[in-house]
């Protein structure tokens, strides 16, 4: 009985100490950030998507261009195409590709990553980078 309580407990400390991945994100932000891209998307909040966004912020249109926060509302239809919207909602936390620029969607239609807040990056969060439509 003992050495099955001190092996739970040992899972239970890994399972808490879930380490981040390459893109400076742990699974559970993953899937946090992912609901709340998914539920404005769908939504087509181009505000609240804007919050998920670091600014400014490289679209890959025909033409690549960099918009800022209230210009990307004003074109949110051309950058959040069908396509776009279509991958966001398809995806899952468990088949997001990830390596060190981030988290894609899709095959490429958005990426996201953690962003460090300070110089230390002890404070960080998560943020669209890059728009391919």
């Amino acid at each position: 009985m003992r050495y099955f309580l001190a092996v739970f407990a040992l899972i239970a400390t890994f399972a808490q100490a879930e380490s981040t991945g390459p893109d400076g994100m742990t699974t559970a932000q993953l899937a946090e950030f992912l609901k709340s891209l998914q539920t404005a998307v769908a939504k087509d909040d181009a505000a609240s998507v804007a919050k998920l966004t670091r600014f400014p912020l490289k679209v890959n249109l025909p033409k690549k261009i960099t918009l800022k926060a209230p210009q990307f509302i004003a074109q949110y239809s051309k950058v959040i195409t069908p396509k776009v919207k279509a991958a966001v909602l398809a995806q899952t936390t468990e088949t997001l590709f990830r390596n060190s620029n981030g988290a894609m969607i899709g095959n490429g239609e958005i990426w996201f990553s953690g962003i460090c807040l300070n110089k230390e990056c002890s404070e960080q969060t998560t943020k669209v980078i890059a728009i391919n439509p």
